[in-house]
């Protein structure tokens, strides 16, 4: 499959290992009539809230807002800076200027500010295009924001401009951030202990993050979000400690290919939401990945990044989404999970495809499809052990006849997620401080000399994005042996470890089911026995209540001309649903 640099439309359903790539690709008795509004207009209130009150209210991902608008001068801005013709001068930090501020206003388009090592006790601001900024080591050339100011380095607007062989810590935003701008490239950083993400393109196309390390983020070590399409590459980088490995807010177009996701609390996370622009989120690449022991309860997270944990690679409320190549291992939910996302509008997945992954050791399921989805999510060619709704690949295959072409899939995992985001609604839920994380291991430098290589210069459709291989699962080592459990389900629905979570669990899952039986039943029973109603009129209504899920039996009681008292009918259906919605607000109430 080839994957279009400019376009990155997803060309084919399947990813040949080793072939090479170039950048690429929101759900309805007996008294007369008009004694019976209330009874009709609770019953379909009622019908209403067991559909939604089996909706997640929790989202996947925290939203930790897009930099606001640039108000931009004429001229000025992504796609309306010219491309220099050469490279301009190189100026040096500390021999030129005592600060990387002051180098960096100082440079001119093409050329490159030059950083000793040291700690740079400052947040640094670029509006200069197509500008280099390189550290002469890594490891030791570090930008600390000590826990007061804002960025490390921040681009604002400003085309074409490369940040690498850097290290940035210790800032309440971004390690590394690109803002509004046409052509980026992030290459060998580090960024760790940073409040929200640690290397991350807002609003921006046509980029590229390679040989990257990101650890100890309250959002995600990597972030894309708010482009459509973006145009970008993810390849050989590392995500560590964070609260998600990679999330992908309202992103389009973006390969996430050959990197580790390991040790946060969840792992690859593209998601939709409302208060970003560009919703849907749609179209990504994620192969070649190795995602492992993402369950970490130490990792910083946010109140609203909780209810992914334990998922290797969750799509919340995304459309046609390819995840095909991967290894995902030892997880504590989910392995591979499609799940809707509630915002301001419910966002259920659609058309996203998972085929040829080998996904193990999952405490709940490899392989999870979430109720509500949209229709036409697939899953084809994996090697998973468990899946959630059992026989997935039968039941929502790629190719042939479907069982549920509309939709489908289990409420296990969104209960799950919705007992994780009740969990987090007073802020006590398992999680670490981001500012307590620690420095990682010493990683790769650039190769070479970096003080002799010319400047790095990021032009959209030209150097960036830049063609890739994908790996073939072949050649990525996983563990050899289990390092999760299996964790004890009813019903598909995990048995939490506080008491209020098994009372959602119990309720929330089961309860509906029971009283649909009951309600199919009573409505069946008592069609039989009405005798004296016309055969075609109760055939009718035997079909309505047998073929309309849930609605069905109401409508019945509502309408049918049930014999059954009318407060017995309340008490079955309203007071059913009550019962169940006063142990679901029971839970809310007393959890943590």
């Amino acid at each position: 499959m080839h994957v279009q640099r400019r376009c990155f439309q997803i060309q084919e359903a399947r990813v040949q290992a080793g072939e090479t790539f170039r950048g690429h690709r929101p759900m309805l008795g007996s008294a007369p009539m008009w004694r019976r509004p209330l009874l009709h207009g609770v019953l379909i209130v009622s019908a209403a809230l067991i559909w939604f009150l089996s909706v997640p209210v929790a989202r996947a991902q925290d939203a930790p807002g897009v930099s606001p608008e640039l108000r931009l001068p004429a001229g000025v801005g992504p796609g309306r800076e010219p491309v220099p013709t050469g490279y301009a001068a190189t100026i040096r930090v500390p021999k030129d200027f005592d600060t990387i501020q002051a180098a960096v206003d100082h440079a001119k388009p093409g050329g490159m500010v030059l950083i000793a090592p040291g700690i740079y006790s400052e947040s640094v601001t670029v509006t200069t295009p197509y500008l280099t900024i390189r550290g002469l080591d890594r490891d030791r050339t570090i930008i600390d924001g000590g826990f007061e100011r804002s960025n490390g380095i921040v681009v604002f607007a400003a085309d074409g401009v490369a940040i690498e062989n850097l290290t940035s810590r210790n800032n309440l935003l971004d390690g590394f951030s690109w803002n509004g701008v046409h052509g980026y490239w992030g290459r060998y950083l580090t960024a760790y202990d940073n409040g929200r993400s640690g290397i991350a393109a807002y609003g921006s196309d046509d980029g590229q993050l390679d040989h990257s390390y990101a650890s100890g983020s309250a959002h995600s070590g990597f972030s894309v979000e708010g482009c459509s399409p973006c145009h970008s590459v993810i390849s050989a980088v590392v995500g560590e400690d964070n609260a998600a490995g990679f999330s992908g807010t309202n992103a389009e177009g973006v390969a996430i290919v050959n990197s580790e996701w390991t040790n946060n609390m969840s792992g690859i996370v593209p998601n939709t939401q409302d208060t970003v622009g560009g919703a849907p989120q749609r179209s990504l690449l994620i192969a070649g990945n190795y995602v492992h022991d993402n369950d970490n309860v130490a990792a910083p997270a946010l109140a609203l990044t909780y209810p992914s944990f334990g998922m290797g690679i969750v799509v919340a409320g995304g459309l046609d989404d390819l995840i095909t190549g991967n290894l995902v291992e030892d997880q504590r939910t989910y392995g591979i999970v499609m799940v809707p996302i509630l915002d301001r509008n419910l966002w259920p997945t659609g058309r996203n495809e998972v085929r040829d992954n080998v996904v193990r050791r999952s405490g709940l399921a490899d392989l999870a499809l979430a109720a509500p989805s949209s229709g036409a999510d697939c899953f084809a060619g994996n090697d998973p052990s468990t899946s959630e709704p059992p026989a997935i690949e039968a039941l929502y295959p790629c190719t042939g006849r479907r069982a549920f072409p509309a939709g489908g899939g289990s409420l296990a995992p969104t209960l799950e997620a919705l007992t994780r985001s009740i969990d987090a609604q007073d802020g006590d839920f398992p999680h670490g401080d981001w500012r307590a994380q620690g420095a990682p291991p010493p990683q790769p430098g650039m190769p070479g000399d970096a003080a002799a290589a010319p400047p790095t210069l990021a032009i959209p459709g030209g150097s960036v994005p830049q063609p890739y291989r994908i790996r073939p699962i072949g050649e990525i080592s996983g563990s050899a042996g289990p390092t999760v459990s299996k964790e004890l389900t009813v019903m598909g629905m995990p048995l939490a470890t506080s008491w209020w979570g098994l009372l959602i669990g119990l309720y929330g899952y089961v309860l509906p089911f029971v009283l649909y039986a009951a309600w199919v039943a009573v409505a069946l029973w008592d069609l039989i026995r009405q005798e004296s109603q016309p055969l075609p009129y109760r055939t009718r209504w035997m079909l309505a209540v047998l073929v309309v899920p849930f609605i069905g039996p109401l409508l019945y009681f509502a309408f049918g001309r049930s014999p059954i008292p009318r407060q017995l009918r309340l008490i079955l259906t309203v007071g059913g649903i009550a019962v169940y919605a006063l142990f679901v607000l029971l839970g809310v109430a007393v959890g943590g």
